[in-house]
């Protein structure tokens, strides 16, 4: 029976030292942003594209989950060290620590008993429980614990305060994993302040094995190595399915004690080289101190200026939620886990958790305005792949591609990095990893059969393949992304055929509905029902034909030449969002946050709202962005319509607010709609700023009257990527 302990601290010893340091961009971060709904993201401490993510877990099963936390917990089991940020599956959960005080408990318990183990109740009230960028801290009100968590890349560090008591215990079981399954695990006592282990396991994340070494500010007095055959005081080490071991020190009121946890995915000897390059040194307030620098260094290249805080608190958390991933994935020397094997990194830095799918879209773009050094080590990562023996991944997690979702976006991430003259990849190289994957047969985990055989010989994929137009739509865009590869290189044979495959998503064109329709075998279109999930579930990711309908960022001109023109084009896209949905069966739980048929909640979307543009009719998009934002982005838990998809639906946010997008990433242009800011500065990689300004903006005035860059008008509603990087105004004036 848990010992329920009614003395809490005082507030003067309770006060955050995160509190006591915000200053500048970092006080609009809210980490809680997201964590309610099914939005997925996660509070806890973590360092820009870091390897640990040390944050609470409530629960590991479950679509609410998925990051380990939900706003609904009232209990919470520990603080793991690896967690995934806004995805809509998951697994990871490593290396689970939980302090207590009086009798030791070896089962996390439920949420129904929490004293049935070590559980404890928690309040997400704000003097109970705080997150900012870099730290989070919780009461663990069944113990009268203070917990707080900083990080530093590849280390967890904590700080729990304990009341007085000769039983204040900290647990550490390997054994817990989001959605995973564990294999074995290991527990070794070094002496009275290390302890080290491992934990095998078989998830999402392929089969992997977690390493970690910790060591405590103060010795232990005694130790409990736990397996479900035994107990004991006296062993130092255990193997088993679920090897646990708890820690027991003698505490004075207030007393805090620090744990350091490096981890590896690689072996023992990683951690232990982890822990002494990064947290033997430390202390919890310099390692804090580090994350806060870090946090800060990232989110002030971008000065968003606005009187509206509301709008402040979504960017500046919109922008650190893009920057928790790609994850680095590689011990400090050079070795790391990818397709089942040690590998190790020649020339660059090597890093996993790629939602490509997701985030080609408008994160990626992101980073290639400020990040250039990360999306030279992503894209080398990318690539390695295809040199080491496999084919560049689809989404991977901790090195295993797990094949989420569909086609070969890294096509997508790649060539944008390369047409934008960011240095250090190989462009020889990175074309043949991708003509590799673009012929490459594969099943996907979540929409089966790739069907590149039937695209390839058919030239589009078949009715009867799962997702079968939203595969071609896919394969198209990469394509293209390819040839522009070939363009650079030369490879005028590799370029001409590319940019062939680049228009086969017209194959699946319906001139009639202006609709992307399901084809057969032999070329016949298959009817579908457009008031029926079931019937268009098959066809389209999450089902969602108009999402796909209008993806071909490469080829808008195209479609608007097929439909008749540009009043043609202007005049579908009114009706797709003045449409009601009408829908008969179960929806999709991605399809979501509708305008008409319109939903911004799925990924593919995305590029819809600036389709206007393109098509010569920019204020509607500027008043489809606005409606957009306003309705669906808040700054609360439940801030978002769907899963931020590592950070995916805060870039859209953060690109429209500046009133552009990169509706095709590899051409390096962006398109015009509306600004939602006075002002935003971008403080670029190359050393310059490029500012915009927006002239009379208020809820009054949201469309753009006019746009000159460097004092002269744009002919167009573009401009391009080298615009950017060059320095330079951006001005809007607004009107009614």
């Amino acid at each position: 029976m848990k010992k329920l302990l009614s003395l809490f601290l005082s507030l003067t010893t309770l006060v955050s030292c995160a509190q006591k340091e915000s200053s500048g961009v970092l006080e609009f971060v809210d980490p809680f942003i997201g964590t309610d709904g099914i939005v997925h993201t996660f509070p806890g401490a973590t360092t820009p594209f870091g390897m640990v993510q040390l944050s609470p877990d409530g629960g590991t099963k479950g679509w609410n989950w998925c990051s380990g936390y939900h706003a609904s917990d009232s209990s919470i089991m520990g603080f793991s060290h690896t967690h995934l940020s806004g995805t809509g599956w998951s697994d990871l959960g490593d290396i689970l620590v939980m302090p207590t005080v009086g009798d030791i408990q070896f089962t996390s318990g439920t949420k129904e008993d929490p004293d049935s183990g070590y559980r404890s109740r928690i309040s997400h009230d704000a003097d109970k429980e705080v997150a900012t960028a870099g730290y989070y801290s919780v009461d663990l009100l069944d113990y009268g614990i203070k917990a707080e968590l900083t990080a530093t890349p590849r280390a967890g560090i904590h700080r729990y305060t304990f009341p007085k008591s000769d039983e204040s215990n900290i647990i550490i079981d390997p054994t817990n994993k989001i959605f995973g399954s564990v294999s074995e695990t290991y527990i070794s006592i070094l002496n009275n302040e290390t302890v080290e282990g491992y934990c095998t396991s078989n998830g999402w994340g392929g089969k992997r094995t977690t390493y970690f070494t910790a060591s405590f500010s103060k010795p232990f007095i005694s130790h409990t190595i736990y397996t479900s055959e035994k107990e004991s005081t006296k062993a130092i080490e255990a193997v088993a399915k679920d090897a646990k071991v708890a820690l027991t020190f003698n505490t004075s009121e207030g007393e805090a004690i620090e744990l350091k946890v490096a981890i590896s995915m690689v072996d023992q000897e990683g951690a232990r080289k982890n822990y002494a390059a990064e947290a033997a040194d430390i202390d919890f307030k310099t390692a804090h101190n580090n994350a806060v620098a870090s946090w800060n260094d990232k989110l002030s290249k971008y000065q968003f200026e606005t009187d509206d805080i509301v709008k402040k608190r979504i960017l500046y958390t919109g922008l650190y939620h893009t920057m928790i991933q790609p994850n680095l994935s590689q011990d400090v020397d050079g070795r790391y886990w990818a397709q089942g094997k040690i590998l190790n990194a020649d020339g660059f830095t090597n890093y996993s958790t790629f939602s490509l799918w997701d985030t080609f879209r408008a994160v990626h773009p992101l980073f290639s305005i400020t990040e250039h050094e990360v999306t030279t080590d992503i894209v080398n990562s990318l690539v390695s792949r295809h040199k080491t023996g496999g084919t560049v991944p689809l989404w991977e997690l901790c090195g295993h591609d797990n094949t989420c979702m569909i086609s070969y976006p890294a096509a997508a991430v790649i060539s944008e990095a390369i047409v934008k003259g960011i240095g250090g990849i190989n462009a020889e190289e990175a074309l043949e990893a991708l003509v590799a994957a673009s012929n490459h047969d594969y099943t996907s985990s979540s929409d089966g059969e790739s069907g590149v055989e039937y695209y390839n010989r058919l030239g589009y994929v078949p009715a009867g393949i799962p997702a079968s137009v939203s595969k071609t739509a896919e394969n198209s865009y990469y394509d293209w992304c390819i040839a522009q590869i070939a363009k650079e290189v030369g490879d005028t044979a590799r370029y001409d055929e590319y940019m062939e495959r680049s228009l086969r998503f017209m194959n699946h064109f319906d001139k009639e509905s202006g609709l992307l329709l399901p084809k057969d075998s032999l070329g016949n279109f298959v009817e579908v029902d457009l008031n029926s999930w079931k019937s268009l579930l098959p066809h389209y990711v999450s089902g969602n034909i108009w999402a796909y309908s209008y993806f071909y960022p490469h080829a808008v001109d195209v479609v608007i030449d097929a439909m008749g023109g540009a009043d043609k084009f202007v005049e579908a896209m009114d009706k797709t969002i003045s449409t009601p949905l009408n829908m008969k069966g179960e929806q999709h739980v991605d399809i979501s946050g509708f305008f008409g048929q319109y939903g911004h909640g799925d990924e593919p979307g995305h590029q819809f709202a600036y389709l206007y543009s393109m098509a010569g009719a920019p204020e509607k998009s500027g008043l489809l962005t606005n409606m957009v934002a306003d309705s669906l982005y808040k700054d609360i838990r439940n801030g978002m319509p769907n899963n931020d998809d590592c950070g995916q639906m805060s870039a859209w946010y953060i690109f429209s607010s500046m009133g552009f997008y990169p509706v095709s990433p590899a051409s390096a242009t962006y398109i015009i709609g509306a600004p939602r800011l006075d002002k935003a500065v971008i403080n670029t990689d190359n050393g310059t700023q490029f500012t915009m300004i927006a002239h009379n903006l208020s809820d009054e005035n949201r469309v753009v009257k006019s746009v000159t860059l460097n004092g002269k008008p744009l002919v167009k509603s573009q401009f391009t990527h080298e615009d950017i990087m060059k320095g330079g105004t951006l001005e809007f004036v607004m009107g009614k």
